[in-house]
């Protein structure tokens, strides 16, 4: 259930920070620029990654930003080349509470690549549930059945379906199971996507933008276009897009707290009860 929050008029709404939690920080042209952004403009940004080699730079990068946390990744589709990183990850894992991106990505047919990445994600949603407090953003492209039995009823973090593309009842099970899912422009862009997320509670939403790998209006998509998925998202619940910024919000709050976020609040947090 997402933890209620106080919301005087619109304008209210407004002030609170916006969210982004799934973003390639380091493959833009200027990582830092696109730190300073999400500072800047006040927006929580998961800075994922898709190998471990790339977390203790992009750390670096990111440095002390407010609003900017680091994950650590193993992107699916470098599975088979990247698994000997397996032993880099587990030794950065304490230094995080963000995992991202894994999953799995059934595009390839070759089943030995299909269960090098199912020995992948297995391995870290098990490093996860013993350190019981990670929130981790998972790629689910054609294996959803195959990403919500790994993550199962138990687990002891929180998981986000970003960009979720697979069938209703997957989805539902996962719902079921606690998790989230992560919506950015292009999905709300999308018929497909919307009436996939008429299923998903309000609760159970938060915003991405998966930059730099989406476009808003010819323009490559950072931090600060997650306002169009929040635009979307308010036509769909029939609010104002002020009130959608709030329900998000509120929707992350509870994510932070419940795993004893670090993650430093806006005053505005204090009406959260």
């Amino acid at each position: 259930m997402a933890v209620p929050i106080v919301v005087r008029s619109p304008l209210d709404a407004d002030v609170l920070p916006m969210v982004d939690t799934h973003c390639h920080v380091d493959l833009y042209s200027d990582p830092a620029a696109v730190v300073r952004q999400a500072d800047a403009r006040r927006i929580y940004t998961v800075a994922v990654t898709n190998t471990p080699s790339v977390f203790d730079r992009l750390k670096e990068i990111v440095g002390e930003s407010q609003y900017v946390r680091v994950a650590l990744g193993l992107h699916p589709e470098l599975a088979m080349e990247r698994a000997v990183e397996l032993p880099l990850f587990e030794t950065r894992i304490a230094a995080t509470r963000y995992i991202g991106e894994v999953g799995l990505d059934y595009v390839t047919t070759v089943e030995t690549a299909r269960a090098t990445q199912r020995r992948v994600l297995a391995t870290v949603i098990g490093w996860c549930d013993l350190a019981g407090d990670k929130i981790v953003t998972v790629h689910s492209r054609r294996a959803a059945e195959d990403v919500v039995d790994a993550f199962g009823k138990t687990f002891r973090g929180t998981y986000i379906l970003h960009w979720y593309s697979g069938g209703v009842r997957t989805l539902r099970r996962a719902l079921y199971n606690g998790a989230y899912v992560s919506v950015n422009p292009a999905m709300v862009r999308s018929d497909r996507a919307m009436a996939l997320l008429a299923e998903v509670p309000q609760e159970r939403v938060l915003t991405e933008t998966d930059g730099p790998f989406v476009q808003v209006a010819g323009e490559v998509a950072e931090p600060r276009h997650v306002e169009h998925a929040v635009t979307g998202l308010a036509t769909l619940w029939r609010m104002s897009p002020a009130e959608a910024r709030a329900a998000i919000f509120a929707n992350f709050s509870a994510i932070l707290r419940g795993h004893g976020g670090k993650w430093p609040l806006p005053a505005s947090a204090s009406s959260m009860t």
